[in-house]
């Protein structure tokens, strides 16, 4: 799912993010970018003319991210040998941390995109955000096939959305517990064993 970009683009993705993060998607120009990213006026409309063009960009970019992200997991070492339901709770659990902690004003961001795409699922950007998240649900059910589920397709939806609930909680209340990888995978793995149940 990764798309090379060149540096100027990644930093103008970036900065995009920011602005949404820190004042909604009200306070996302191209204007609001450029100024967050220190590029000459009109960098941003250069590469996204549109405002929708830059709303889909930034929803791609997020979505490539937090795939990377978790890929990228991996298990606690005083986990290496323990049952796999504990394994992959911990390696989930340390991607929610993630997104909750240093990746926070990311996640903030991707909720914002969210709320407003629920409004209008058919258009263009509810389909991007529509493909990225069946691309986590599609992960998610692999692993609850690996781990005995019966109904793997309502198993891998369960765990996306107890894994959404996690991360809406804890952008709108954050807590020690929310960027706990501890605390987080006690409740990850109580919510997997009952896959295989």
């Amino acid at each position: 799912m990764s798309t090379a970009r060149s540096p100027r683009v990644q930093a103008l993705l970036t900065a995009a993010v920011e602005v949404i993060a820190e004042e909604g998607l009200r306070g996302l120009t191209h204007r609001a970018v450029d100024g967050r990213a220190s590029v000459p006026a009109g960098s941003t409309s250069y590469y996204f003319r549109t405002r929708q063009a830059l709303l889909a960009g930034v929803i791609a970019f997020i979505a490539e991210q937090e795939v990377a992200d978790i890929e990228a997991a991996t298990v606690s070492e005083e986990l290496a040998e323990a049952p796999p339901v504990r394994r992959i709770a911990d390696s989930f659990a340390g991607v929610l941390a993630h997104w909750l902690g240093p990746r926070r004003d990311r996640t903030r961001a991707r909720l914002e995109i969210v709320l407003l795409t629920a409004r209008h699922p058919e258009g263009e950007l509810g389909t991007e955000l529509l493909r990225a998240r069946e691309s986590f649900v599609g992960r998610a059910r692999m692993l609850a096939a690996a781990l005995g589920s019966p109904d793997p397709e309502e198993g891998g939806r369960i765990v996306v959305a107890f894994a959404e609930g996690l991360t809406y909680d804890g952008v709108t209340r954050p807590g020690p517990d929310t960027t706990d990888r501890a605390a987080l995978r006690q409740m990850l793995e109580r919510v997997l064993r009952t896959l295989s149940e």
